[in-house]
């Protein structure tokens, strides 16, 4: 019982008694001389977070084969600090704005102004409104296919006209560099050698 305290008899048997509502929050025991709380939040030494789930989340990972009891406790525990803390800086955003609901745009704003959040900003993203996902959309379209319009006329002025990377190669080879231009690949090209090399 969250409530009740245990106090020990003449006869060494544990009897459980309800504190009155006038008593305070702490009183001493009669028995024992000792000064005890009442302490109304979870048994200590347990977790909230189901052991077994905890323990087939970490078996997820396949460089885990074995894990003790000792090592699945101490991950919950941290795991309960962590949702503590992170749900602590949300809420308190949420108090700024007024509000006792923490919405997930608190969370977020948490993650972005939190250095030590920093890792959740994949998981946790800040959110936009629809309009504005779509226009980001659409322009990484446009950059995507102007893009490629564009390779697709370089390589075409490329093979007649006097390419810009060709004639600087070609400045290489008559200056005597032996250190060959280096360029990213465009998507159409491919790490082949070309034709004209022979097979040893």
């Amino acid at each position: 019982m969250a409530g009740s305290k245990s106090t020990a008899g003449s006869s060494g048997r544990v009897q459980k008694k309800t504190p009155s509502k006038s008593s305070g929050s702490s009183s001493i025991s009669a028995g024992s001389g000792l000064k005890t709380g009442i302490y109304s939040g979870p048994a200590k030494g347990v977790s909230q977070l189901p052991a077994a789930r905890v323990k087939r989340i970490i078996k997820e990972d396949k460089d885990v084969q074995m894990v003790s009891n000792d090592a699945v406790f101490l991950i919950s525990m941290a795991t309960e600090l962590f949702l503590e803390s992170f749900t602590a800086k949300a809420f308190n955003l949420a108090k700024i704005e007024k509000r006792k609901t923490v919405y997930y745009k608190d969370l977020a704003t948490a993650v972005t102004q939190h250095d030590s959040l920093e890792f959740l900003q994949d998981v946790v993203p800040k959110t936009m409104p629809l309009s504005a996902a779509l226009e980001k959309r659409r322009i990484a379209k446009e950059k995507e296919e102007s893009g490629t319009i564009e390779e697709e006329e370089e390589e075409e002025e490329g093979e007649g006209n006097g390419n810009p990377q060709d004639e600087s190669e070609e400045e290489n080879q008559r200056s005597g560099s032996e250190e060959p231009s280096i360029r990213p690949l465009s998507d159409d090209e491919d790490l082949s050698p070309p034709d004209d090399m022979e097979e040893d």
